[in-house]
């Protein structure tokens, strides 16, 4: 009698170790945080420069971070307007559609403002903006901000596009800086960042030839279910800095040069913008 009380109590301490603490641990399994990147790299190449970030984020968070990104800008906006992400950094004007139409919340944007280049190759050099008509014009998504700052600055310069020049929609910017070596465009759409990626015999087969003004740089957002991190997740974002082992790689390879606050004064910058990419967006 003795030794089946042993038994049927042995057999629920068995029980008790092997699914009901397993259950309790479960239940409190680190959650891992989804971080969106805006796809304007190739996928290896995105994920190898946000690596540092990565660490960084886990060491900060003590969690897991997991990196995802999208095939193409509207996928990856269409994702974040559908809560996909936790965290996200996007592109300034998109940003602003996030925070306005599904509450994102604003923590952090980078140093480095956004700058659109045009640049030229060296062997087929323009003397004016104006040699682009009948030509061709590269960039990448036509909803990037680089894209509609360009259409827009050379509409105020007397050329549309569609009438004036064509434009020939490319995968990343270094096959749009490609499609300028080869001839196959005139001008092609960069941006400091993008120039730092580019192979150092295609920079030196390419100039600049216009800078555009200064726009706010790619701004780092979180999701409204984030509401009770949001403060240790600014901090985190905040405090990678190019001093830091993990931000000096990061800032060195994106030239991003850091991080800082965003303003109100950004927001109204973009607005303008934000809207005209609505409009493309709806199409």
């Amino acid at each position: 009698m003795k030794s089946t009380y042993l038994t049927k109590l042995s057999t629920w301490f068995i029980y008790l170790v092997c699914v009901v603490v397993p259950g309790i641990s479960l239940a409190h399994e680190t959650k891992v945080l989804h971080v969106g990147l805006l796809p304007i790299w190739t996928t290896r190449v995105l994920i190898k420069n946000y690596q540092p970030l990565q660490a960084h984020l886990e060491h900060e968070l003590n969690q897991p971070v997991e990196l995802i990104t999208a095939p193409d800008f509207k996928t990856f906006h269409a994702n974040t307007l559908n809560g996909e992400y936790d965290l996200v950094i996007t592109a300034a004007h998109l940003g602003r559609l996030a925070q306005t139409e599904s509450g994102y919340t604003p923590l952090a944007r980078y140093s480095a403002p956004h700058r659109t280049l045009l640049i030229a190759a060296k062997d087929q050099p323009l003397k004016s903006i104006q040699d682009l008509k009948g030509k061709t014009l590269a960039g990448i998504d036509p909803i990037t901000l680089a894209m509609n700052d360009t259409i827009t600055w050379l509409r105020d310069q007397g050329l549309h596009v569609g009438t004036d020049y064509t434009l020939l929609e490319t995968p990343t910017p270094i096959s749009a800086a490609y499609s300028v070596q080869s001839h196959q465009s005139i001008l092609a759409i960069s941006s400091p960042q993008g120039m730092k990626q580019l192979p150092d015999n295609m920079k030196a087969s390419v100039e600049i030839f216009a800078s555009l003004p200064e726009l706010p740089s790619l701004l780092w957002l979180a999701h409204p279910r984030m509401k009770a991190d949001m403060p240790k997740l600014k901090a985190a974002l905040l405090g990678f800095t190019p001093q830091t082992e993990n931000g000096a790689i990061f800032y060195e390879s994106t030239g991003y040069m850091g991080m800082r606050e965003p303003s109100n004064d950004d927001a109204k910058i973009l607005d303008k913008v934000s809207l005209e990419v609505k409009k493309h967006l709806q199409k």
